[in-house]
């Protein structure tokens, strides 16, 4: 696979770093926000093949994100990321095409990942 471009939006350190190792490690690129507004600001100035946002971020949260991600990319892929599974309906309403629930164990999201990238 030829390298790909990830940007991952999450406001916990521990949990930007571990995706990133293991997308890293996939021969992913991935860029790191710690907010919604700086994933945002990420999103405009780059070009990106995957777009991965965690629900509940300072700024704006993920669905917010996507939204306006929408809005100029309606076919570029979004998977949300949220610790509760009571926001899945409001996160497939925005957009996401996927939502992974937290937290993230086993291989399924790094595969999912991988077939959206392909």
């Amino acid at each position: 696979m030829t390298t790909k471009r990830v940007l991952y939006a999450e406001d916990e350190f521990t949990n930007r770093k571990l995706l990133e190792m293991k997308l890293k490690n996939h021969g992913i690129s991935c860029d790191l926000a710690h907010d919604g507004v700086q994933a945002l600001e990420l999103f405009q100035k780059n070009s990106y093949n995957l777009v991965i946002l965690d629900q509940y971020m300072p700024g704006m949260n993920g669905d917010q994100v996507a939204r306006r991600i929408r809005e100029t990319h309606p076919e570029l892929p979004l998977i949300a990321i949220t610790s509760d599974d009571g926001e899945i309906d409001r996160l497939n309403a925005a957009g996401f095409n996927e939502v992974f629930i937290k937290p993230l164990r086993g291989q399924h999201y790094i595969d999912s990942i991988k077939n959206y990238l392909t």
